[in-house]
């Protein structure tokens, strides 16, 4: 990153504003408060040697008036230096060099600086050891005093978003029930091992904000702080020129109205934590309003384990508002999308994508006079060539509507592809209480026309059959409009990770199972399905887990969880519609010939005690290979997902939709064969997904990972 030199005068000052903006081009506050076109434009100004006095005022008046950012610094920095006076030791006129202790960052690097000015800020003093959390307030940009919670915001007004880490302020909007950051040392750590650089990502429907990238400095102990060092380099800044806190502008809509701002801290494209803070909007100020926030997400609590979690290209941060889900998208330089889709558009793009999936495999047909459900696949579980590319044309149309969904715009459009033009891994974060899914492994950034024929990408398909781990098409960069090619498809581009938002106290897991043991899998069976089928499946099983609990009982299922830890937790049978009156997520688990799991049930378990060794010794990667029947819910395995990763489950594997058995084998025996070689999890489901395709077979796209996509078997290997 480039770093402003410290600028040169080799005249006297025109005009006492000229002297003021010298002054202020040496303090902090010219990296932090002014966006990037205002620096320029005043930078033009001090740099230009033809202008008067007069001309310096008039110009800088223009500025002044025709830019907000230049309006709230230079008003910000009089405020300052009416307080403290001239800074000592900025002289302002015929030096050749500038003292300043700190590097300044340029244009492409913009961040919020502190009212603790001058404040001597020790690192070394450890407060917040015991547990650091994230706070937050709404200020007022001048003084820099908070804003009481119950006051209405003023329409058209710029306000501040006050953001710290470590011991909560007085006036944090988070309440005091939000997830602690317990004492621990970050295990990653940034400049010679003081601590870590976290990033901190803004976005919002209906309020005004920079699209800015913000940093934050997190050290091994105590506050965060805020400098104007280049993010990941050393500091070199003096630990009086530090604050405590970000802040990070915005502008309320003319409109008045509820409005709401999402933040993300994250770690090398890891979202670690996220909040929603939330306004009443009004013509004026006025008492009655009602600012509130919540943490949504946690990742890993504590902000601790940072080292371990590997760098993600993209973000995904999945909430819930008023019957709608909203999608916020950032890559490591800021936000790339936002929008919002009503519960009802959701739950009518699953059913679609369902359908489209289904018929890949299977059609109804009138037999004897009754429908029944036939499978297109061969024995080996196989379609012919002109086959798949039928079933790859109809999911092609289907993931381009899906991804003008998520990017809505042309600029939205481009600003992803320049983030995942090349294999990325994205991580998706649901927030708490979402339970509404989407089909992202389907997602595909080709475009294409809804009517024409598509021409086949030569270069991809080859790359396929040569190569299965391959996630890139040689010919990327020529695609023309209406091409087919396996590489737009997101789900066989990408590494797509869900991990659930972990609970207190909790980590996420990059291991599976506990250490030193031999591999194991407990396995809950339907015993509806073709006995002679069903064992030869355990048999291949068997021959990668010598240890191979098989349960056909909900009770003996069960008492198997609470016994010795298992590497992985196998459910194999048919997902059954919930019952008339039963409040539970649309599809149970079925065991045996009658007996029913529900997330509840597995909820009730965990009450006892016995499950706590899930935490302690590793607990295991769940495979839920139950095939939905009736599912038409976006819902669909996420309550599952949810009470599992509670009980310290390391991960979960699940279908959306319907999956013939022999698939479903397959698929499984795969997997886990190759997650016992030593891969991790988003390794082995994309191979997986590749080898099938390269047999004419679409349907590795149903299933999606709801963990770290870098999680492995302890016992692999």
């Amino acid at each position: 990153m480039a770093v402003e030199e410290p600028a040169e005068y080799t005249r006297a000052y025109r005009s006492e504003t000229e002297r003021l903006l010298r002054i202020l081009r040496a303090t902090g506050l010219w990296h932090s408060e002014p966006d990037n076109e205002t620096r320029s434009a005043w930078r033009g100004l001090l740099e230009d040697p033809d202008l008067t006095g007069e001309q310096f005022d008039a110009a800088f008046l223009v500025i002044y008036e025709e830019r907000h950012s230049a309006a709230e610094c230079w008003d910000r920095f009089l405020e300052l230096h009416r307080r403290f006076g001239e800074p000592l030791g900025i002289p302002t006129q015929g030096v050749s060099e500038l003292p300043r202790e700190e590097p300044a960052a340029d244009e492409d690097f913009d961040e919020a600086a502190d009212e603790d000015f001058g404040e001597d800020f020790d690192e070394a003093a450890g407060r917040g050891a015991e547990a650091r959390f994230l706070h937050l307030a709404v200020v007022w940009p001048h003084s820099r005093r908070s804003v009481p919670a119950d006051l209405f915001l003023a329409s058209g007004r710029t306000y501040q978003l006050r953001l710290g880490i470590g011991e909560p302020a007085a006036d944090n909007l988070l309440p005091p029930s939000s997830p602690a950051l317990p004492e621990g040392p970050l295990d990653h750590a940034d400049d010679d091992g003081r601590g870590d650089w976290l990033q901190v990502t803004a976005v919002s429907a209906e309020l005004h904000l920079p699209a800015e990238r913000y940093w934050i400095f997190l050290p091994l102990h105590g506050d965060a702080w805020v400098c104007h060092c280049p993010p990941g380099g050393r500091h070199g800044c003096a630990p009086d020129h530090r604050g405590r806190h970000l802040h990070i502008p915005f502008v309320t809509p003319e409109e008045p109205g509820p409005a709401r701002l999402l933040l993300i801290v994250s770690h090398r494209g890891n979202q670690l934590q996220s909040a929603t803070a939330t306004f009443s909007v009004a013509a004026a100020e006025r008492p009655g309003g009602a600012t509130g926030a919540v943490v949504d997400h946690t990742l890993t609590p504590g902000f601790t384990g940072l080292d371990a979690l590997p760098r993600r290209a993209a973000a995904v941060r999945v909430g819930r508002r008023d019957g709608a889900m909203t999608v916020d998208v950032t890559a490591e330089d800021g936000p790339a999308a936002a929008f919002w889709l009503s519960e009802h558009q959701v739950v009518a793009v699953l059913e679609q994508v369902r359908a489209d999936l289904l018929a890949c495999h299977s059609e109804l047909r009138v037999q004897e006079g009754r429908e029944v459900r036939v499978n297109l696949l061969d024995r080996a579980n196989r379609k012919d060539p002109d086959a798949l590319r039928r079933d790859m044309t109809r999911l092609a149309r289907r993931g381009w509507s899906l991804y003008q969904m998520v990017a809505r715009t042309r600029p939205e459009r481009e600003a992803l592809r320049r983030v995942l033009d090349r294999p990325s891994t994205i991580q998706i974060c649901r927030t708490e209480l979402n339970d509404l899914a989407f089909p992202w492994a389907l997602l595909y950034d080709i475009p294409v026309e809804a009517d024409a024929p598509l021409g086949q990408c030569g270069p991809g398909w080859e790359q396929l059959r040569r190569d299965p781990t391959a996630r890139a098409c040689p010919d990327r960069t020529r695609h023309p409009l209406n091409t087919l090619c396996p590489y737009g498809f997101w789900g066989f581009k990408h590494i797509i990770e869900q991990p659930a938002s972990v609970p207190g106290g909790g980590r996420v897991h990059l291991e599976a199972g506990p250490a030193g043991a031999a591999p194991s899998l407990t396995v809950a069976r339907s015993t509806r399905f073709d006995p002679t089928g069903v064992e030869r499946h355990l048999a291949a099983l068997r021959a990668f887990f010598p240890d191979l609990r098989v349960c056909d009982r909900k009770d003996a299922f069960r008492l198997a969880l609470t016994g010795a830890p298992s590497t992985g937790v196998y459910f194999f049978g048919h997902g059954l519609p919930a019952r008339v009156g039963e409040d539970t997520t649309p599809t149970v688990l079925e065991i045996g010939h009658d007996d029913r799991i529900l997330p509840e049930d597995l909820a009730a378990w965990g009450e006892a005690p016995e499950w706590e060794q899930w935490a302690r010794s590793g607990g295991p990667l769940v495979f839920l290979n139950g095939c939905h029947t009736v599912d038409h819910d976006a819902r669909t395995w996420l309550p599952f997902v949810d009470v599992l990763a509670g009980l310290h489950a390391a991960g979960v594997i699940g279908t959306e939709i319907t999956v013939v058995r022999g698939l479903a084998e397959e698929f499984a025996e795969r997997f886990w064969e190759l997650m016992l070689s030593g891969q991790d999890v988003g390794s082995a489901l994309h191979r997986t997904r590749m080898e099938l395709l390269g047999r004419g077979n679409v349907l590795g796209l149903a299933y999606t990972a709801y963990c770290s996509a870098a999680l492995r078997l302890r016992t692999a290997g």
